[in-house]
């Protein structure tokens, strides 16, 4: 496909803008200096060592950018709550997964050079789709008004976008039971556009607690890492005819392009439900834009999300007076 079929929507500057006008002042009435949460994901249900590795047996053109047969990555990961509040997670929700490979040798963009991120969550779209959709919500939300986003959305014909987003949230059994997509795409390699998936491969799988906690998803994956390593496969999907890049609600029919193994996550046994760990969950930042060339990110919530998270992640880490840290393996 044409990578050249990510195209600027009209006004996308001014609204971009205006969702970090918007968010900006939200943490500002929201949290005090020294305090200030991010605005989305705020919980960390877990920030863990990873490795990723590339698979060994990669046909030629699947390996561009990071992915070159064999290659190991020391990562870590921030698995979160997606709520812009920190709420209880027996409250069902969509969950976060962010993955940060240390790859000191390679080219990254110039904020953030040596490091390749991977943004996932628990869902296969996301439901506001496109720049407009997505000012929206953060404009009724940010102002507190649900019911004027539901009027603005059913004047608009995007209803189902609403209950697309309600019944998407959830309690699983554990974040490592369940999978995660991109949502979005990216570049792969000169000629590729592909949305990156995680599936699940631990032969340890948990069981929903008879009474759900408010940290029952991290008591889950510290019971799993006291006794077995947790494992994924990192996968990509290729696009194919009918597959946009401009509107992340529609999904890539995996009928038409299955996804394709290309790497392993392994979360090793540790402790992770530290006073260090947490604070290194706060000082680390994750954002699409964080990417080499060949895994450039695409599509106008790419751009958005580009934008909005750089802006935000400069205003927070600020605010509690501190600088973003850089991976740098273990």
């Amino acid at each position: 496909m044409n990578i050249d079929a990510s195209s600027m929507s009209a006004h996308e500057h001014e609204l971009i803008a205006e969702m970090i006008d918007l968010l900006q002042h939200k943490l500002e009435q929201q949290y005090e200096a020294g305090a200030t949460l991010r605005d989305a994901h705020p919980k960390a249900l877990g920030v863990l060592r990873g490795e990723f590795t590339v698979a060994g047996d990669l046909p030629p053109h699947m390996r561009v950018g990071v992915f070159q047969p064999g290659r190991v990555y020391d990562c870590w990961i921030r698995i979160s709550n997606a709520s812009n509040e920190v709420r209880s997670d027996a409250e069902p929700d969509l969950r976060g997964f962010a993955i940060k490979l240390a790859c000191p040798e390679a080219e990254g963009n110039e904020e953030h050079p040596g490091e390749q991120d991977f943004v996932l969550m628990d869902h296969p779209t996301m439901p506001l789709g496109t720049v407009p959709m997505f000012r929206d919500a953060i404009y009724y939300l940010t102002k507190g008004s649900p019911l004027g986003l539901m009027a603005k959305f059913l004047v608009t014909g995007h209803m189902g976008a609403l209950k697309a987003l309600h019944d998407a949230r959830r309690c699983p059994t554990s974040p490592f039971d369940v999978r995660y997509w991109s949502t979005t795409p990216y570049q792969f390699g000169l000629d590729e556009v592909v949305k990156y998936g995680l599936l699940p491969t631990s032969a340890h799988r948990s069981t929903l607690p008879e009474k759900l906690t408010e940290d029952y998803l991290s008591v889950a994956m510290e019971r799993h890492l006291a006794v077995e390593d947790a494992t994924f496969d990192f996968c990509v999907q290729l696009q194919r005819e009918g597959m946009p890049i401009e509107d992340a609600a529609v999904l890539w029919n995996e009928d038409v392009s299955p996804f394709v193994k290309v790497a392993t996550l392994r979360i090793s046994v540790q402790s992770f439900r530290t006073a260090e760990r947490a604070l290194l969950g706060e000082a680390l930042t994750f954002s699409p834009a964080h990417a080499l060339p060949a895994h450039a990110p695409l599509g106008g919530l790419n751009r958005a999300r580009a934008a909005i998270y750089k802006s935000l992640s400069e205003f927070r880490h600020a605010r509690n007076r501190h600088a973003p840290l850089r991976a740098t393996g273990r």
